[in-house]
């Protein structure tokens, strides 16, 4: 172990991140870059090569490409005294027969020759060097000295460096997927010309961070508040989207970061820190429209509201001749008068919140009414909907299966139901749609009417007029 005297390898690691600056000598590079301009692609086929029976020197022609990359011709070469070892532009980056190349931005022309390699030469030796915090640790076992002959195409050792190390902040986690000769770095992957020389290379290191996604100290959570990835510092990833949580009531529209505050958007591409970080949940209450539905002909009375806001029970709006209006019985079975205050604490997703109806024999009590003046302002009402009913704007009146239409299906669906229900109940927005009768609660005189208006009998269902 002994002092390093190179530049830190925290430079090296901040060029890495610049993928660009590196064109054809970076995996990839190149081939993400738009608007590709016309290169000129030759290969040089130099005097004495000989091509072997099976190579067909047609595709080693001069051609020309805009799409930004190509692929090395499939072929192979003999020359007296050497071995064919593959194919360079820059007497640095190596190529085998068929290999994808990325092209540099910079070039209108892109000339490839051959490596040849004489045996009869000395090999140079590539060493492994690990840099961190100020030392240099030559050759780690995972990374031991290699030799090849001069213009040797060969691949730098691959094996992805992966270190732990014990601190009073606990085991801090690094990865190295890049090398670098001090001048440029280069994907493990990447082949490399061998110089008529020794040569060093240096893994380029990024610590491991724990990338966590927490819903927030809030409640009406469906599933896990929390999910937790192993990410690489200096590497960008792109954010959750707003899937990541369900929580009933409110729609998740972004992110707060631990490490810098800033709120994000979902899905938004960022750059992962040197250090542990948490995106935290940002909730916006959804808006809904409570359904009054009062039946007996009755027209559906649509309040819009916010999750956690009060809203206050409205009057039915119609009278019924031998009967009175008891409350509107929320889908949990409780009842509420007109002009109790309810809190809206939201639906699970996909579903809505909707009241129904009670009518009763005879005239209302004395002690009850349904004036909103009489009755009780102040009483505040707190309840979950487990199993509210989903109601869009336009319920199609008579569509039991919520197939979008109203025919003879749908009264075969709301006989099934009232046969099995376990088996073939409808959904909650189909019961909705199935009472078309005029008459509360669903039952076989809705399956008649719903054949009676598919067979043009009638024009409107009782539910509408």
């Amino acid at each position: 172990m002994k002092k390093s005297h190179r530049r830190p390898i925290a430079v090296l690691m901040a060029a890495a991140v610049s993928l660009s600056a590196f064109g054809g000598w970076f995996t990839a590079s190149a081939a993400d870059t738009e608007d590709k301009k016309e290169v000129t692609l030759i290969y040089e086929i130099d005097e004495g090569a000989e091509p072997s029976k099976t190579t067909d020197l047609s595709l080693f022609e001069t051609t020309t490409t805009d799409v930004g990359h190509t692929n090395i011709p499939v072929g192979n070469f003999t020359k007296k005294g050497y071995i064919f070892a593959g194919w360079t532009y820059d007497d640095v980056v190596g190529f085998s027969s068929g290999q994808f190349v990325d092209i540099p931005d910079d070039v209108d022309e892109l000339k490839f020759h051959i490596c040849w390699v004489d045996p009869k030469e000395e090999k140079h030796t590539v060493k492994y060097v690990l840099e961190r915090d100020g030392m240099t640790f030559e050759n780690p076992e995972w990374l031991e000295e290699e030799s090849y002959y001069p213009n040797e195409v060969f691949n730098p050792n691959d094996t992805t460096v992966f270190i732990e190390e014990e601190t009073e902040e606990g085991t801090l986690k690094y990865i190295s997927k890049w090398l670098t000769d001090g001048e440029r770095v280069y994907s493990y992957g990447t082949q490399l010309v061998m110089p008529d020389h020794d040569i060093t290379l240096y893994p380029i290191l990024y610590k491991k961070i724990q990338l966590t996604y927490y819903a927030g100290d809030v409640d009406r959570l469906n599933g896990n508040d929390k999910y937790s990835y192993e990410k690489m510092e200096g590497t960008t990833d792109e954010l959750a989207a707003k899937d990541r949580f369900s929580r009933s009531g409110f729609n998740l529209v972004g992110w707060t970061s631990s490490y810098d505050g800033k709120q994000y958007k979902l899905s938004e591409t960022v750059l992962m820190p040197g250090e542990d970080v948490t995106y935290t949940a940002v909730w916006q209450p959804i808006e809904y429209k409570v359904v009054f539905i009062p039946g007996k002909g009755g027209t559906n009375i649509k309040v819009p509201t916010l999750t956690d806001e009060y809203l206050t029970c409205p009057d039915p709006g119609i009278t019924v001749d031998g009967m009175h209006f008891a409350g509107w019985k929320a889908s949990d079975g409780t009842i509420y008068q007109v002009g109790d205050r309810y809190k809206v604490l939201g639906a699970k997703p996909g579903m809505g919140i909707s009241f129904t109806a009670v009518w009763e024999d005879g005239d209302a009590p004395e002690e009850t009414t349904t004036s909103a003046t009489t009755a009780s302002d102040t009483t505040e009402t707190t309840t979950v909907t487990t199993a509210a009913t989903f109601v869009p704007e336009d319920m199609i009146c008579g569509d039991a299966n919520c197939d979008k239409k109203v025919s003879v299906a749908d009264s075969v669906a709301i006989l099934q139901h009232l046969g099995n229900r376990d088996k073939y109940g409808l959904s909650a927005l189909g019961e909705l749609n199935a009472d078309v009768d005029g008459e509360s609660g669903i039952t076989a005189k809705d399956a008649l009417t719903i054949q009676q208006f598919d067979a043009q009998l009638i024009t409107k269902f009782p539910a509408e007029e």
